[in-house]
């Protein structure tokens, strides 16, 4: 659709420019400019933010960080001058539950040290004073102190290195878990009040502060950290399964490719029938409901006896309502209407299902006519797949770039204590005043390196640097944020530029006269080029849109998240309704993107007349988009459902060993988790199913708004024939001069473009 639908008296405008009746155009127009400038170099320096941050992880970054266990002072356990020391305990585990939102923002508020192995044994400081004045290395060798601090060569006593933090209140016999000491199976010595018997003599396990421990809460920890250890299991063993396994899974994705692009292909002759056989099922069916239910009231109402009654009353007994007639009467009387209303609903629509249809089947002859826009998909996909991966690790990478921050935590309330909660620390010279008791200086994270020599690359760029990263330090979350909001808009715009590319070729087969001569020898291509030399500010534009109401719905389930045990119904109402309305308004947005795209695609105006055309082009015509829109999603649904069910049936049979075939069964891996590979499986074959039809919905669509052109601006005489094929014009009692000729519409290929 192209400058061949206007005549000279019928000008419009797109994009600032009119565009006027030309007998030689074929399909979208060649001559355009690039559209939405501004918004294009926007997307660029963004894109470019993106990369100096990735950048900035990459060359400062360790994600072996992220994943060992840090000591209050920063020293990473295992490497370095902790080497042997490959284990985290914490001073007192129980902290770390008390306030968990806390503890996640800014660590536990406890003392964590490497050590070489998790203590075997119970002990606790009262008890090991009393033990010393027997055996003072004895039961000073049992104590856990932080670096630096010798309890067999320490002069202070017991109770003092325990209230200068010097070392730890007690001990439980633990294990590693994750790289951390947890707690093992609690015995019967460590009840509901941590009672412990040494010696003889009862003590209460208390920490340093005197609070006695509780043994619920440490075994609050102890489940928590056993949950950690089962998962980890897991994984392990579900690694097993696709390490045995993957073979076989890319076997199973190669079948749901061929069983996609088959049913594709099939789906010109399949669509009708099965259209009209689910009406007929659907309407047989309530036509048989309706008679059943009005049978069984009659039934009913001439039954004598104290099983038929006319009172209705709630009850939990289901068969007291099957005896009630005025039951089946209401289930009648609905069953009834339904089937009228869908009767005179089929009736009415009769016309527009038959269009839709047709143009089913006029989608999948262009898919079919042009095969290289079901390989088309994987670039896109394949793309998607590379931002994802560099999302996943620029984020690891920033979150572990730079040097370690630490931050203030534990500070008590009310205290007069110089510092609070997160403000920065340094773990080498800190040391808790009297109002600051109870007091850590946690490890909180990475920042940038600020001394970083930024002039080697850059000429003057450490003056800029510098301050720079030092207010990223202080708000470490902006760089994320930044990243995420990129991720999103990248994902948006890969999407975008997938449907316009497709939508320019599909438009070149739609605007050609004659379909077996009048197709450009690569519309794909074409198509391509166009896209990315033309509108790629336009697809950015419409990208940018989508990811600020994503990151908008993100906001308000972190808002929902946080609101989670408050009693404020009326807020957590409005979120709800907040998180509905934006729900709906990407959806909206999507359908009108989508639209948007294919105008631009075919007319190469911007971004907005593109979408105000294309919105005003459905409006005119609703019902014929809602029909033709439902019709095409049931289809692409049946067809989703066969192909993901089909592989996924036989996937299990196989990997269970169900297939009586001695060949599957010599093959057949053993498993640990077999339905965790068959949905790996099932959830490949979706994306695969969802690549190969989303081509042929793209298809569908970009044909419906080069049918609602047709309509409007053609009449069928030699200077306006309709490009419509010619069952669309039989539905629509339309048809053509029958003077024109494919070279009255066409006369020439455009410059330097050969016809097929």
């Amino acid at each position: 659709m192209g400058d061949a639908e206007k005549s000279p008296n019928n000008k419009e405008s797109h994009g600032g420019r009119e565009e006027k009746y030309d007998p030689t155009a074929r399909g979208p127009i060649k001559n355009r400019g690039c559209t939405d400038i501004i918004c294009c170099i926007i997307f660029i320096v963004f894109i470019l933010g993106m990369i100096i941050f990735g950048a900035l992880g990459f060359t400062q970054g360790n994600p072996r960080q992220l994943i060992l266990p840090r000591d209050s002072e920063g020293r990473i356990c295992g490497l370095d001058d902790q080497e042997g020391k490959s284990t985290l305990f914490y001073f007192d585990l129980t902290k770390c539950i008390q306030n968990i939102p806390a503890t996640v923002a800014l660590g536990c508020p406890t003392r964590q040290v490497c050590v070489a192995s998790c203590p075997t044994e119970y002990s606790f400081y009262v008890a090991l004073e009393a033990q010393a004045i027997l055996d003072r290395d004895a039961a000073r060798k049992k104590m856990v102190c932080r670096p630096g601090v010798n309890a067999l060569t320490d002069s202070r006593t017991i109770s003092n290195m325990i209230k200068d933090d010097a070392c730890a209140s007690y001990t439980l016999e633990s294990a590693p878990v994750i790289g951390r000491c947890v707690p093992k199976a609690l015995s019967d010595a460590v009840n509901s009040v941590a009672n412990v018997v040494q010696n003889g003599v009862q003590f209460n396990i208390t920490g340093a502060d005197n609070i006695p421990l509780s043994g619920d809460a440490i075994k609050t920890v102890q489940e928590a950290m056993a949950k950690m250890q089962s998962a980890k299991e897991i994984g392990e063993r579900l690694l097993q399964d696709f390490t045995a396994s993957w073979p076989f899974i890319l076997a199973a994705y190669g079948v749901a490719v061929i069983v996609s692009f088959l049913w594709i292909v099939i789906m010109r002759w399949i669509a009708k029938p099965m259209i009209y056989i689910t009406c007929i099922a659907v309407l047989g069916l309530l036509g048989f409901g309706t008679y059943y239910c009005f049978n069984q009231y009659m039934t009913l109402k001439n039954k004598q006896g104290a099983n038929a009654t006319n009172t209705f009353y709630f009850t939990t007994n289901f068969d007291v309502y099957l005896q009630n007639q005025n039951v089946w009467l209401g289930f009648g009387s609905v069953s009834a209407a339904v089937l009228l209303i869908l009767i005179l609903i089929f009736l009415f629509l009769l016309k527009r299902i038959q269009i839709a249809l047709a143009l089913i089947k006029e989608g999948s002859k262009a898919v079919g006519g042009m095969m290289s826009t079901l390989l088309w998909p994987i670039f896109p996909f394949l793309f998607q797949v590379a931002v994802v991966a560099y999302w996943i690790g620029s984020t690891v990478y920033i979150a572990s770039a730079g040097k370690p921050l630490y931050v203030y935590n534990g500070v008590p309330n009310n205290t007069g204590c110089a510092w609070k909660n997160g403000d920065p620390c340094n773990p080498k010279n800190f040391s808790a005043s009297t109002n600051c008791t109870g007091s850590y200086c946690n490890f909180k994270g990475y920042g940038y390196n600020v001394s970083y020599p930024f002039n080697q690359y850059l000429p003057q760029a450490e003056v800029y640097f510098t301050g720079v990263l030092t207010f990223l330090n202080q708000y470490t979350w902006i760089p994320q944020l930044y990243n995420l909001f990129g991720f999103f808009w990248l994902l948006f715009f890969v999407q975008a530029v997938n449907q316009c590319v497709l939508a320019g070729a599909f438009a070149s087969y739609y605007w050609a006269f004659d379909k077996s001569k009048d197709l450009p020898t690569l519309p794909l291509l074409g198509s391509i080029g166009r896209t990315l030399l033309y509108h790629t500010g336009s697809l950015a534009f419409g990208s940018f849109i989508l990811a600020v109401i994503r990151m908008i719905r993100i906001l308000l389930e972190y808002l929902d998240h946080k609101l989670k045990g408050r009693e404020n119904a009326v807020a957590k109402f409005f979120l709800k309704c907040l998180k509905c309305c934006f729900y709906c308004l990407e959806k909206c947005i999507k359908f009108l993107n989508k639209n948007a795209y294919i105008m631009i695609a075919v007319y190469g105006s911007n971004f907005c007349v593109s979408a105000k055309k294309a919105f005003f082009l459905i409006l005119s015509n609703m019902v014929r988009a809602v029909v033709v829109d439902k019709v095409t999603d049931f289809l692409l649904f049946i067809g989703k459902v066969m192909v993901v069910a089909g592989v996924a049936v036989f996937a299990w049979y196989f990997f269970s060993g169900g297939i009586p075939l001695q060949a599957f069964k010599d093959v057949n891996p053993a498993l640990n988790f077999p339905p965790v590979t068959v949905t790996v499986i099932a959830l490949g074959t979706y994306i695969i199913a969802s690549c190969f039809f989303g081509v042929y919905e793209m298809a569908v669509d970009t044909l419906f708004l080069c049918f609602l052109e047709d309509l409007e601006i053609n009449d069928g005489t030699a200077a306006k024939p309709y490009f419509m094929s010619k069952e669309l014009m039989n539905i629509l009692g339309k048809k053509n001069n029958s003077q024109v000729q494919p070279a009255d519409v066409h006369a020439k290929p455009d410059k330097g473009e050969t016809v097929a």
